[in-house]
């Protein structure tokens, strides 16, 4: 009787893995717009990234073509010090202001905030290596959220 549940159970979980199609929301989607150009400001690091994003999103057939001003800014805080006076916990803050227009006007301005928090390492090196990806990642949802932003205006 345990021997057939398990085969049960087993068949079952072989059923739903393979049944569902799993499609990651952003990456590889084809948009209905286009944009146009990219002028950035600010946090070079930042801006880096959300750019190498939105050039992938060049649709020449798409009649939506739009233009995008982001300005950024990043901000490293102590957010508590050990009994020695030394930083234990830090915290990345990324601000970001972006304008969405087409040929004619503006369409949307949109701040964005994304933190994370985070404890300190004592290696440097390590430490900076961590913070690196911390700010791609931070970066990263900033360019999602601006690539739904712009997808929800084609969808109104």
């Amino acid at each position: 009787m345990i021997k057939f549940l398990k085969i049960y159970l087993v068949l079952l979980l072989v059923i739903l893995i393979t049944g569902c199609s799993y499609k990651p929301i952003l990456s590889k989607q084809s948009y209905d717009f286009s944009v146009k150009k990219v002028e950035l400001n600010g946090d070079k690091e930042v801006n880096h990234i959300i750019k190498e994003r939105l050039i992938n999103l060049k649709n020449q057939n798409s009649k939506n073509k739009y233009y995008v001003q982001i300005e950024t800014s990043k901000v490293k805080n102590i957010i508590s010090n050990d009994s020695k006076g030394d930083p234990s916990k830090l915290e990345i803050i990324i601000y970001s202001t972006f304008q969405i227009s087409n040929s004619e006007k503006l369409l949307i301005k949109r701040k964005v905030k994304m933190k994370n928090t985070y404890n300190n390492i004592s290696d440097k090196l390590k430490l900076d290596d961590y913070e690196l990806i911390i700010i791609k990642n931070l970066s990263q949802r900033i360019s999602d959220s601006l690539i739904s932003t712009i997808a929800n205006i084609n969808v109104n």
